[in-house]
Formats: structure tokens, C-alpha cells, sequence
């Protein structure tokens, strides 16, 4: 096989795009979601057009009319679910058990009338998947996946990307997806086992960061001269040097404070199990500053700073806090997306062929981390008016990712024409929220 390899390359910009997207949205909100079947035309001819392999795009031949006479359909259908549950939950249950059970049928329809639309260089792509085949992946695999409480989705995973790649044609050309099960389960055990080693590490760590801060706490009661007395006879006290002064405070000797009483005094009144005591407590307080590993003018030097920073900065020190924290959250949430994403589409679209053409794909965990994060903030911070950038960026790092490798000689492949194929499957998929995509 030749190792020729013919990037793709995607070519829409933002600015571009958003015109086309604030023109969809404002009048698929005036029409009160009539103009929506046109803006998807308008929406996926522009992302098809602006995708290119060997310098050509591709192209969408949907009719917004028969989007809108299939989304119509669904609308009458969810209605009609609507109510029925309204007027009796257990009729509500059984159209939801109808629905999940006419699932194969709607995928089935949809990837359909999604391929026969889907053109390049003017010939036509198609969907030849089965009906039983389908409810083998979407009902049974389903099935399996709650039986074996989980532990399935990977061979559910790559028996699904198989059904809807290797069932899509362009011309009469099959492709053809090749990975295999256990590169599914490579991909899936180091988001099962992560997960296994936090809560290892948590499960040690909680119990020894309990014993430090009760360690901790008998230092700070010390150290605030909060310890114990010996015996009714000992008053201890702590100098600003961390000396401890240690005196008989009887209830028959005058009242002396211990302004008015050096240390070399105290010691001149002790008694030897008095003393005795004073020698323990210095050496417990020499040991409790060789373990923490500074003294106590230094750590109460260090909480003094510490309340001054808190005292000057405390709101902008919040904020900031608040901001890491939340980047934090979002670097580890997206991190998993980020590596099943990569990994399954570089899996799947690395053992992928048409005919004599195989892809490659290189997509990487820590650039979709970039990009999920950056999005992100773009969207809140613009209330979704960055919509159309972070498409567009999408777009663009996919097909960046995406190359063919081989002789692309299109003249190989031969056209078959297919009747049009109605789009009230693909409609009612996405109004229940059932997709299916190349991964």
C-alpha cells in the first residue's frame, strides 16, 4: 500500500460561521423552531463544504422539507408521550418500552438519510447496516451492558463503532473498521483503574492525615500553653523565647505573677519532682520542634503573615482561589473525556479502510484538555456567544488530526443511485436524544 498521505483540512472561520449560526438562531426562535430544519441544511452544508480532502469539500443535499416534515412527526409523537404519561404513568412506561424497542429502527433511518445526503466530488454516500443487526447492537448490547454492570461497554463500544462504520458505503465501496476488542479494553481499564487507585490513596490517606491533626492538636495546645499540669503544685508558662517557666502556685504561698518572677526564680522554688517535671516538659517541647521542623517564634511568625496576607488580600486571594479551583475541576473532568475521545477515535480511524485507502489519526489527550477548558470559559463568559468559535475550533483540530493514506484515485469508486430516503427516522432521533456518530 502506498504511504502517500492526503491530509484533510478544514477551512471555516469563526467570524464567518457566526453570521450564518445568529441568523439560524433568531429565526428558528421567530418561526418557533419551523426554520430549524433549514438551519441544519444551512449549518452542515457549511462545515461539509469547508472540509476538504485533495483541495475538495464535501457537500449536503438534505431537503429542509422533509427534515421539517419528520421533525413534525416526532413533535406529534413526544406529544402525544407527553400526555399519555400525564393521564396514566403505566401507559407512559409502555410507550417509552415501544420507543426503546423501535430504537434500531430510528438509528437505522437516521445514519440513512444522513449518508444518502452526503456527497463527494458528486458521488453519493450510503448506509447498508441490517434491521436484526441493529437490534442486536442496540437492544441486546444494551442489555448486556446492565447484566454484566458495566463491565461490557468496551466490546459494546466496538461492536457499535463496527455496525456504523463498516455498514457505511461511498459508491459501491464498503468500509471497513478492523479493532479489535481488546484495544477497546486497554483504552477502558485505565479509566476503570484510575478511579481505583484515588480511592486507594484516598482510603490511606484520610486515617494518616486524622493522626497528623491530632498530632498537631496536642502541639498547638502546648504551644498556647494549653498542657496539662502535673499536679496542683506546677504552673506552666511559655516565654516570647518558648522557654517553659514551671512554679508552685499553692493555694498558701502569696500570689506572684509571672511578671514579677524570673525564670531563675521559678527554678529556685521547685522541689526535686517539681523539677523533674520542668526537665520532662522541656524535652517534650525540643521534640515536637524537631519533629514539625521549625521552631514556635517561627510558626507563629508564619500565621501572623499569613493572617496579614488574608487581612490585605482576602478577597482577591478568595477569587483567585475560587478560579484555580474550578480550572482544577474542569482539567480533571475533561482530562477523562479528553482521553476516551483521542484514544477511541484514533483507535477506530486508525484501523479503518475504503478499498485501497486506510486514515490516520493523531489526536492527542492534552490538546482536547486545551481546548474542552478554553471552550468552556468562552461559552460562560460570553453566554454562548462563542458558540460558533468553538465549533469552528473543533472542526478545524479534527480534521488537522485526520489524514488518508494511499493513492486517492477517485475515478476507482463507482456511484449507485438510491432512492430518497425520508428523514422522520433521523428526527425522531434527535428529539429523544438518540445519536449516532463516526466516533
Amino acid at each position: 500500500m502506498s504511504e502517500n498521505q492526503t491530509p484533510v483540512v478544514f477551512t471555516g472561520r469563526a467570524r464567518e460561521y457566526f453570521g450564518i449560526w445568529i441568523v439560524n438562531l433568531l429565526l428558528s426562535i421567530i418561526t418557533l423552531g419551523i426554520y430549524s430544519a433549514w438551519a441544519k441544511v444551512r449549518r452542515k452544508k457549511y462545515f461539509y463544504n469547508n472540509t476538504l480532502v485533495d483541495g475538495v469539500g464535501f457537500d449536503y443535499h438534505a431537503n429542509p422539507i422533509n427534515i421539517l416534515k419528520g421533525r413534525i412527526i416526532a413533535f406529534v409523537l413526544f406529544v402525544i408521550y407527553s400526555m399519555v404519561s400525564g393521564i396514566n404513568p403505566a401507559f407512559g412506561l409502555l410507550m417509552a418500552f415501544i420507543l426503546f424497542l423501535a430504537v434500531p429502527w430510528i438509528v437505522l433511518r437516521g445514519m440513512m438519510f444522513n449518508a444518502r445526503n452526503s456527497s463527494y466530488r458528486g458521488l453519493r454516500f450510503d448506509f447498508n447496516g441490517k434491521y436484526d443487526e441493529a437490534i442486536k447492537v442496540f437492544i441486546g448490547y444494551t442489555l448486556l451492558t446492565i447484566v454484566t454492570l458495566g463491565f461490557a461497554i468496551p466490546f459494546v463500544t466496538q461492536r457499535t463503532k463496527k455496525f456504523v462504520l463498516s455498514g457505511h458505503k461511498f459508491g459501491m465501496s464498503n468500509f471497513k473498521m478492523e479493532a479489535l476488542v481488546r484495544d477497546f479494553y486497554k483504552i477502558y481499564l485505565v479509566i476503570f483503574i484510575i478511579p481505583a487507585l484515588l480511592g486507594i490513596v484516598a482510603a490511606i490517606a484520610t486515617p494518616a492525615y486524622q493522626q497528623y491533626k491530632i498530632k498537631m492538636s496536642h502541639v498547638s495546645a502546648y504551644q498556647t500553653r494549653q498542657l496539662p499540669r502535673a499536679s496542683t503544685h506546677i504552673k506552666t508558662d511559655m516565654d516570647a523565647g518558648g522557654f517553659i517557666k514551671v512554679a508552685n502556685v499553692t493555694a498558701t504561698e502569696p500570689a506572684t505573677t509571672d511578671a514579677d518572677m524570673s525564670e531563675e526564680e521559678y527554678l529556685k522554688n521547685l522541689n526535686p519532682e517539681e523539677l523533674a517535671e520542668y526537665n520532662r516538659l522541656i524535652k517534650a517541647a525540643e521534640a515536637n520542634d524537631s519533629e514539625t521542623g521549625m521552631t514556635t517564634s517561627k510558626k507563629y511568625q508564619q500565621a501572623d503573615a499569613f493572617a496579614g496576607l488574608i487581612g490585605k488580600w482576602g478577597v482577591v486571594a478568595a477569587i483567585f482561589a475560587g478560579f484555580i479551583g474550578i480550572l482544577l475541576y474542569l482539567a480533571v473532568i475533561f482530562s477523562f473525556a479528553a482521553y476516551m475521545k483521542s484514544r477511541i477515535h484514533n483507535l477506530v480511524f486508525n484501523n479503518t479502510s475504503l478499498e485501497h485507502i486506510s486514515f490516520f489519526s493523531d489526536q492527542r489527550m492534552r490538546d482536547l484538555v486545551l481546548l474542552y477548558i478554553t471552550n468552556t470559559i468562552a461559552l460562560v463568559c460570553t453566554l454562548g456567544l462563542a458558540t460558533p468559535w468553538v465549533q469552528v475550533r473543533m472542526a478545524r483540530y479534527t480534521a488537522n488530526h485526520l489524514a488518508l493514506i494511499g493513492e486517492t484515485d477517485w475515478d476507482k469508486f463507482v456511484g449507485d443511485k438510491k432512492g430518497v430516503t425520508r428523514a422522520l427516522g433521523e428526527e425522531i432521533a434527535d428529539m429523544f436524544d438518540v445519536d449516532i456518530s463516526f466516533g
